[in-house]
């Protein structure tokens, strides 16, 4: 004989964890991802302006000047919000010599991406991305 008891459900659920692993497995990682994505375009732009801020200093100055260029990608960097040991700057020209008028400088900056973002904790990983920029010297700049 079976015995009815209206107070309880006849089937037993274990809610409270399926609600826990359901957020632990499903919605916590989207939110790191979505909270990640924002911080690889923000990086591969911060490298594409300082590619092309690095270049145009160098083509202005009339010199190939690695010192100067590494600088501007450093004041660049801290002035973003970043280490300037998360950026590498790299010039495309001999090393000391003038410009010639026509010709072109191109900077190439690598930066390291985080791979995670955990807000307020740090990154877990990276990787790295490179611009390149060429800024052509004036042709009709003065020779001293």
């Amino acid at each position: 004989m079976t015995v009815h008891n209206p107070g309880r459900s006849p089937e037993g659920g274990y809610v409270a964890a399926e609600l826990a692993l359901g957020i632990g497995l499903l919605v916590f990682p989207v939110a790191l991802l979505v909270l990640t994505l924002p911080t690889w375009s923000e990086r591969q732009t911060t490298a594409r302006s300082i590619a092309r801020e690095v270049s145009r200093v160098v083509a202005v100055a009339g010199v190939c000047d690695r010192g100067r260029a590494v600088e501007t990608g450093n004041d660049m960097a801290r002035n973003l919000g970043l280490s300037p040991s998360d950026v590498d700057v790299q010039l495309d020209c001999a090393p000391g010599g003038r410009l010639p008028r026509g010709g072109s400088v191109r900077a190439s900056v690598t930066i390291a991406v985080p791979a995670v973002t955990f807000p307020g904790i740090g990154s877990v990983g990276a990787w790295s991305w490179t611009a390149h920029h060429s800024e052509p010297v004036d042709q009709y700049r003065s020779v001293e």
